[in-house]
């Protein structure tokens, strides 16, 4: 008894681990970049905002903004036609960090929105519920 009690234990704290180790990126309705040069120059030809979302993997409220506000159905309509999505880990590369330090980000999640020259017009520091996220994206976007 005490062997399979063992064995379940390990399979639990496995199970547990891969979760945490999954992509950083979720999956779902938002096309999330990687680059974000590539993301500035497709905002400046398609004539939309960049939204940088600069998280950890640590972060819980991280976790939290891709669970409960990205996959929000009206949040990721609207940042599928009016903004290029692009998500950097500063703790990943020299890039994202050097990003993070630029935006001022003192903490996770750090949200950025630039227009097609890199230039900074808004920002979010720290997690929002989805209806008040939504909102912010609408004062950024023209009514159509």
């Amino acid at each position: 008894m005490r062997n399979i009690f063992s064995v379940v234990s390990v399979l639990l704290l496995v199970a547990c681990g891969q979760r945490e180790a999954a992509s950083p990126a979720p999956s779902g309705p938002v096309a999330w970049q990687s680059n974000y040069q590539e993301a500035v120059s497709k905002a400046k030809a398609e004539k939309k905002i960049v939204m940088v979302d600069l998280y950890t993997d640590w972060c819980g409220w991280c976790k939290r903004l891709d669970r409960d506000v990205y996959a929000d159905s009206a949040v990721a309509a609207k940042l599928s036609s009016g903004f290029v999505s692009v998500k950097l880990n500063p703790e990943k590369s020299k890039e994202a960090a050097e990003l993070a330090k630029k935006f001022g980000a003192r903490g996770f999640p750090h949200i950025v929105f630039v227009d097609g020259t890199g230039n900074k017009v808004a920002e979010i520091s720290g997690y929002l519920p989805a209806a008040q996220f939504l909102q912010r994206l609408d004062s950024l976007t023209p009514a159509k």
